[in-house]
């Protein structure tokens, strides 16, 4: 029971304070529970406006992406050749037929 009343006592000019200050008090309050307390948070609205613009930066490289593969398919169906897919694969990601040597020159 000491202990309680001792920290009541610690607590006295806190409470005189905020009896005093009330509009301050509560202003304080209501900004603590925006900024921190609730789950919408102004701080997880700027985190996830940072996640948005990076989720669209992102969107915005595999629609350019999916344009260029999009576009190679339609060069590819309208030649309809498998020597043009043959092509490709030669000179895009370096495939070779058996019993073929590649040259490699590299500039310096």
């Amino acid at each position: 029971m000491k202990k309680i009343l001792h920290i009541f006592k610690q607590c006295r000019p806190f409470i005189s304070w905020v009896k005093r200050h009330k509009y301050l008090s509560v202003t304080i309050v209501f900004v603590l529970i925006i900024f921190v307390v609730d789950d919408k948070n102004v701080i997880m609205h700027f985190k996830n406006q940072h996640k948005i613009s990076e989720l669209e930066s992102e969107i915005a490289v595999m629609k350019r992406d999916s344009a260029e593969i999009v576009k190679l398919q339609s060069q590819l169906d309208y030649r309809g050749d498998i020597n043009a897919i043959e092509d490709l694969a030669r000179d895009k990601y370096g495939m070779t037929k058996e019993n073929e040597e590649v040259f490699i020159i590299k500039e310096k």
